[in-house]
């Protein structure tokens, strides 16, 4: 058959276009990505004749005539991750009503209306069908959400904490609204206000405050804005709010000049007050400029600022409008745990999967069969890693490609697969391991993580009990991973050496083989590592859209990793929501 031509839309480092490429019958023909470092490592592996596109904003696919342009006329599958960050009332310390990540939900769908494939992939955090992940109901979304049979619902959302201002602030607001007058003249510079947050964190504790002062770079900032204070003032809509701003000047004027740390809980008190009203007129205006529909525009709720609002659930309008769009998609199993698909890791993700209606006609659309029914028989980070447990890594990303000197196990398949007959090592670098870092990781034995470390070795951490469990998780080699995500800054350790895991490690996890290299800074590979769709995850999908579209699938992953049991063939898939 000829290959199927796919455009990979958030693409990343590419994992979820491996795992199409893994089966032999997929092209990928365009991809998008805006990162610098996840384009490298994308064009690295996937050649030079993939057409690569960095702003999904700016891909325009109809020319001056409304006609599809030729390069997505032949377009087959259309397949990525589009962030959704979700809105969420318990989430305080947003100071943006509205990410600009949920947009590109609707960017994706655009793709799939414009493009009409033959076939569709959506891949995204698991959490995604629940409460907290919604849009807020808009001037634009009026006549569509008729269309689709969505009835939005009515909700209070909170946008700031109440101060002493408040009922002021309220009276202000009011009034601009009714004047349809804009209120960015009384907004701070964004990088003024983020300076400011962050000025106020660190005053909830004395020593902080003073040793972020100390700070060279910090304190020359400040002073510089100091010497500009009554400008900022001059923009002041309240004699009381001017108050506070002269307060704030005076308490970090002497702070700053003059060492003097008595001022701390003072600069607090004073500039919550204007933080709290920033943030209050910011999401305000937010509202304003992306024509949010409101029921009632800011109202004391409890200790908050509120505004009544209506929103609809992300993943309903995401079913609604692809079924309008006439696909047949997975719209009551859409949750998959990587782990029973072959990856090392218990990962769950919500992953929807449609072909076209008049394609599919009334057949059952394929869904991936798991390898695995029972989690004692997933395969572990000793699979995955264990032959590597004896090569030291780099510390340096210019020394990341060495000699292999591992074997792979021959009693599993999984690292069998993974090590395939690669030559050369890359991307075996592991960050630098300061003194307090490794003296936590030989504390800590398989399983344990930073909450099993002595108080004395927690001492760098302000709130203990907010750490999550994953931070400095010693892996355990008999088990699973938990969920990669930047291993670096979670600081995962090595099962049995004290050390931080690797990037080779970490993407072995993830079910990258051994010939996918990753390039750009450190950082930036195991954020690329963490952020991707694991490929052998991506495969069985591939696989599944292959059967539902009527094609022949060889070599499975079945076949390469599985027990090839007659039994695991014909399993029907009961668990309503994860499979």
């Amino acid at each position: 058959m000829e290959k199927l031509r796919v455009m990979d839309l958030f693409a990343g480092a590419g994992g979820l276009s491996n795992g199409f490429e893994q089966t032999g019958q997929f092209k990928i023909q365009i991809a998008v990505e805006l990162d610098e470092n996840a384009k490298k490592t994308y064009k690295t592996n996937h050649g030079s004749d993939v057409e690569m596109v960095s702003d999904i904003t700016e891909l325009h696919y109809r020319d001056n005539n409304n006609k599809l342009k030729k390069k997505f006329r032949n377009i087959d599958v259309i397949i990525g991750g589009p962030p959704c960050q979700g809105f969420s009332n318990a989430n305080r310390q947003k100071n943006t009503l509205i990410s600009n990540n949920n947009q590109l939900v609707k960017n994706y769908l655009r793709a799939i209306e414009e493009v009409s494939p033959r076939a569709l992939v959506m891949e995204n955090v698991s959490s995604m069908g629940s409460k907290k992940h919604k849009f807020y109901y808009c001037e634009d979304d009026v006549l569509e959400l008729e269309n689709l049979g969505i009835i939005p619902e009515t909700e209070n959302v909170k946008i700031g904490d109440k101060t002493f201002l408040s009922e002021e602030l309220i009276t202000l607001i009011v009034t601009s609204a009714n004047k349809k007058e804009s209120l960015a003249p009384f907004l701070l510079d964004k990088n003024v206000f983020s300076k400011l947050n962050t000025v106020l964190k660190k005053s909830l504790k004395s020593d902080d405050l003073i040793n972020y002062f100390k700070n060279n770079r910090n304190s020359y900032y400040f002073q510089k804005l100091l010497l500009i204070w009554d400008s900022l003032v001059s923009a002041c809509w309240s004699k009381t709010y001017e108050e506070e701003w002269r307060l704030v000047h005076y308490y970090i004027s002497e702070i700053i000049f003059n060492k003097c740390n008595v001022y701390t809980k003072q600069l607090y008190k004073s500039l919550k007050v204007i933080i709290e009203t920033q943030k209050v007129m910011n999401k305000v205006q937010e509202v304003y400029d992306n024509r949010i529909l409101y029921e009632k525009l800011l109202f004391i709720n409890g200790d908050s600022l509120a505004i009544r609002l209506k929103t609809f659930s992300v993943l309903n309008y995401i079913t609604k409008k692809l079924d309008f769009l006439g696909y047949k998609i997975n719209d009551d199993k859409y949750i998959f745990n990587a782990a029973r698909y072959g990856v090392p890791q218990n990962r769950k993700r919500l992953i929807l999967i449609g072909v076209r209606k008049d394609i599919i006609k009334d057949k059952e659309l394929a869904l991936p069969i798991p390898l695995f029914n029972k989690e004692e028989d997933y395969f572990t980070i000793y699979d995955a890693i264990g032959d590597l447990e004896d090569v030291p890594p780099e510390i340096e990303v210019v020394r990341s490609e060495k000699l292999k000197t591992s074997f792979p196990i021959n009693s599993s398949k999984l690292n069998q697969y993974l090590n395939g007959k690669e030559l050369i090592l890359y991307n075996h670098v592991r960050t630098h391991t300061r003194d307090m870092a490794l003296k936590r990781f030989k504390t800590l034995s398989q399983g344990q993580n930073f909450h099993d470390l002595d108080d004395s070795l927690k001492t760098t951490y302000t709130d203990h009990a907010r750490t999550q469990n994953t931070v400095y998780k010693r892996l355990a080699y008999e088990l699973p991973s938990d969920t990669v995500v930047n291993v670096r800054k979670s600081m995962w350790i090595h099962p049995i050496k004290d050390r931080a895991l690797s990037i080779r490690e970490a993407a072995r996890l993830q079910s990258f083989r051994d010939n996918y290299i990753f390039k750009g800074n450190k950082d930036s590979q195991y954020q690329q590592v963490g952020n991707a769709v694991p490929p052998l995850l991506a495969r069985v999908i591939a696989e599944s859209i292959l059967k539902s579209l009527g094609e022949e699938v060889s070599n499975t992953v079945n076949e390469l990793l599985g027990n090839n049991s007659n039994e695991l063939d014909g399993e029907k898939i009961t668990n309503t929501f994860s499979i």
